[in-house]
């Protein structure tokens, strides 16, 4: 596996999946959220870090997450 300067690596617990089930309850039929998008949301705001990605839209709807999209 390769390694990122700038990326951590966070397991799955019972807080994760919790708050991955809710994000799924409120935005799997209104905004199409799948999910593995949901685990990795819920992984961002539990650990309370920016999630770095280039799908702004499939998360941009999560309150309490914060994104960033990189310029390359």
């Amino acid at each position: 596996m390769g390694s990122c300067t700038y990326c951590t690596v966070a397991p799955l617990n019972d807080e994760i999946g919790r708050r991955a089930y809710e994000l799924l309850k409120a935005y799997a039929k209104s905004h199409g959220l799948h999910v593995f998008d949901s685990l990795i949301a819920a992984t961002a705001i539990a650990a309370g870090l920016t999630l770095l990605t280039l799908n702004r839209k499939h998360y941009q709807m999560i309150d309490g997450l914060e994104i960033q999209v990189p310029d390359y």
